[in-house]
């Protein structure tokens, strides 16, 4: 990364925690330790995994600074925020050293493993050291503030972490990469996510419903961002569990949506609706992660393909496997370039001996056909009458796979191609 673009994403760090931290702050309303939703833990974890270790110190600066900043806006005491700046921001750190102590990556199971590693060690280790502090200084119970904080802390890297780390990393798709009814079934799913959690958490709903019938249809957004991760993958799961996120606590924070009417208080509903984005979260997560894995195992599998296809091109050579007992072929390599028939031409064993010369079709059906008596075949050479027009000579190396009663379960083997005459020409030694 050129050095304007470092300077230039350090004060953009330091906006997003400050808007971040703003809006944590009008969501919890009043509170004197802790409050009950703290979305900046999600930057802050977010921007450790993406820069290199080099840069954290100016990342750490910026992030003190937006704090510091905020406690200025909000007339909180300065040496208070200091503290609770050192605190989660060094515990930020300190979980990402962690996790790169591991084997990480920005993908895959290895992402899950290493967030959720993050996402413990500095949600536990800043609630034991900031609650520590209240409690020997202040007097403020101990367990209620630690409980607290580490989930605020907790949920909150759960809900940014992965949107953030997925659209730093963003790159324009290369065209034939999504399909286009897939895409618009995932838009369509994100709007529905948006209408069913409005439907279910805002208090100006036409239709009132039953708490009981309220808490059940909670489960209609989390059924729908899974459709989103399914088509859409990790970034668009993320986007669906943050536009989520936003919406219920905004509404329990007004009092409106089931977890408020149970609530015997304010902190009680946001800790119950943390939970439940915590689980619509680790849902997104898991489905993301399957669906990368998937991916990369047929991206491997297309690329290993691709491979044999080339080298078989290059070398002249087919390789098929032949059943028995239907008589139908299967081909790798182009039998079209080698042939000049198409690959479905040459789909079953009649068709493959059509196109034989008539003095070799005797041997050719012979060598396929007939029962494995144990010898090693030798190569046979005979000619097909292909392309149209030609005669090419052709080797074949190929030995019957037997099923447990020695009977030829299948037939594989390879086509040299050794020469092609434009006239029919003599059988090759």
């Amino acid at each position: 990364m050129k050095l304007s673009n470092r300077i230039a994403a350090l004060p953009l760090w330091a906006i997003l925690y400050f808007v971040f931290g703003y809006a944590s702050h009008q969501i919890n309303g009043p509170f004197a330790a802790t409050g009950y939703i703290w979305l900046p833990a999600g930057v802050t974890v977010a921007a450790f995994m993406l820069a290199p270790a080099r840069r954290w110190a100016g990342l750490a600066l910026a992030f003190v600074a937006a704090q510091m900043l905020l406690g200025v806006v909000e007339g909180r005491d300065a040496f208070r925020m200091l503290l609770f700046s050192v605190d989660e921001i060094g515990f930020a750190a300190l979980a990402v050293a962690l996790v790169h102590m591991m084997r990480f990556s920005l993908e895959g199971l290895a992402f899950v493993r290493g967030l959720l590693l993050a996402a413990v060690v500095s949600s536990v280790g800043g609630a034991v050291l900031g609650a520590g502090w209240f409690w020997l200084f202040l007097d403020v119970p101990f367990w209620a503030t630690a409980k607290v904080w580490s989930a605020a802390d907790f949920v909150g890297v759960l809900i940014v972490t992965p949107v953030l780390a997925g659209w730093g990393r963003f790159s324009a798709a290369r065209s034939g990469g999504r399909r286009r009814g897939e895409f618009l079934a995932g838009i369509a799913a994100l709007l529905a996510v948006l209408v069913t959690a409005a439907a279910v958490f805002d208090g100006t709903r036409l239709v009132q419903l039953s708490l009981g019938v309220a808490y059940a249809l909670t489960y209609i957004p989390l059924f729908f961002v899974a459709i989103v991760a399914l088509l859409l993958g990790g970034r668009g799961g993320s986007v669906a569990v943050a536009l989520l996120s936003a919406l219920v606590l905004m509404n329990t924070a007004q009092g409106d949506g089931p977890f408020a009417d149970t609530a015997v208080y304010h902190g009680y509903s946001l800790l119950v609706a943390q939970l439940y984005l915590a689980v619509a979260a680790l849902l997104t997560l898991l489905i993301s992660t399957l669906r990368t894995a998937r991916e990369q195992l047929h991206e491997e599998a297309a690329n290993r393909q691709n491979e044999v296809e080339l080298a078989l091109a290059a070398s002249g050579q087919l390789v098929y496997n032949l059943d028995p007992k239907s008589g139908r072929l299967r081909w790798s390599g182009s039998v079209e370039q080698a042939l000049g028939v198409p690959s479905q031409a040459f789909s079953t064993l009649d068709d493959v001996l059509a196109s034989v010369h008539p003095d070799d079709r005797a041997d050719v059906r012979r060598r396929w056909l007939r029962e494995s008596d144990g010898e090693v075949r030798g190569d046979l050479t005979f000619r097909l009458l292909l392309p149209a027009g030609s005669t090419t000579t052709v080797v074949d190396m190929s030995g019957p796979l037997l099923d447990g009663d020695d009977s030829v379960a299948l037939i594989a083997g390879a086509w040299r191609i050794v020469v092609s005459h434009d006239t029919e020409g003599r059988r090759a030694a």
